[in-house]
């Protein structure tokens, strides 16, 4: 009983017990450790640790079968048969950024379920049975634009550090009620309840949050916003604008239900948020010819019909 596999270069590097994780995510971490402890798991017929780290190449021994692995080799031949309705702004063998159209998951959540993962799968015609093209963010349901994905498990961690040192900017922008100030900074914590979905403004138990934002244009009834997200909460944007007294248009959770009705008169049917820009300050090898890059992302016809209909334009402020 048991069975090898051998360490694919997209977890050169990683830790064992994380790579196993991975594989065979519907075992029990008490089986998973337990193996472990009594020397079972074997990396090139050697014993190892639960955190030893790993090279591409290594043989692993695991004490246990898998049944499921013929069925998961289809996985990405499914994905690919989804139509490849997504834009690629940018593809190399690393990394791609595509623009997010809105009502798109990032992640499905269901197995085989569309989102963005499928649609960039089926985009390059993904052939890939070790790797599936992974998002580095996300983006809510509604959000639409740029948006980033790991092409190789190296990749993936090093873009993960790369958002932890803060070397990723990442700008926005919102559609909201009324005339907001020429510029602003919101840093009130934010708490999100589980069972709800519902995030909320908490000076006590809330995690650290901070938004800043500048006027592009505005009239007494509608504003548009180029809105920087300094820390990543979940709702943040939609939180701190509507906290200030200027919710996303459309935003039916955080938003004014009588303002949303008239704009779903004209066509609104989801909060004005627009992720308009990544710009990566500093990137490691392979990726460090993107040190320095800014890749841009174009608003869907709902967000960019609000600005026409009043003569604004995005390139005027070279936004």
């Amino acid at each position: 009983m048991g069975q090898d596999f051998r360490v694919s270069g997209h977890d050169d590097g990683r830790r064992i017990d994380k790579i196993i994780r991975k594989k065979w995510p519907d075992l029990p971490l008490s089986a998973i450790m337990r193996a472990f402890r009594k020397g079972m798991v074997k990396v090139d017929g050697r014993r190892v640790d639960f955190s030893s780290r790993v090279a591409s190449g290594n043989c692993v021994f695991v004490p246990w079968d898998d049944p499921e692995a013929g069925a998961s080799k289809d996985v990405s031949a499914r994905f690919r048969d989804s139509r490849p309705e997504i834009e690629i702004i940018y593809a190399d063998n690393d990394l791609c950024i595509v623009n997010k159209p809105w009502n798109l998951l990032s992640q499905p959540d269901t197995a085989g379920g569309e989102s963005v993962i499928s649609r960039t799968t089926a985009a390059l015609d993904w052939k890939d049975t070790t790797f599936l093209p992974t998002p580095v963010h996300r983006l809510d349901r509604n959000t639409s634009g740029a948006m980033v994905l790991a092409l190789n498990g190296v990749a993936l961690r090093a873009l993960h550090e790369a958002w932890r040192r803060e070397s990723v900017r990442k700008t926005y922008l919102a559609l909201v009620s009324g005339e907001t100030p020429d510029e602003g900074r919101i840093d009130s914590p934010l708490l999100k309840t589980g069972e709800e979905n519902i995030v909320g403004i908490d000076t006590d138990r809330g995690k650290k949050a901070l938004t800043r934002f500048e006027k592009i244009k505005g009239d007494p009834s509608v504003s548009l916003l180029l809105v920087e997200l300094l820390t990543g909460r979940p709702h943040q944007a939609r939180v701190h604008l509507a906290s200030i007294g200027h919710p996303l248009i459309g935003d039916i959770k955080y938003g004014d239900r009588k303002v949303n009705a008239e704009w779903r008169l004209l066509g609104i049917q989801r909060p004005m948020l627009h992720s308009r820009s990544i710009e990566f300050r500093s990137l490691p090898d392979p990726m460090v010819h993107l040190s320095g890059k800014k890749f841009i992302a174009v608003p869907p016809s709902d967000f960019m019909g609000v600005l026409s209909g009043r003569g604004w334009r995005l390139y005027n402020r070279g936004v």
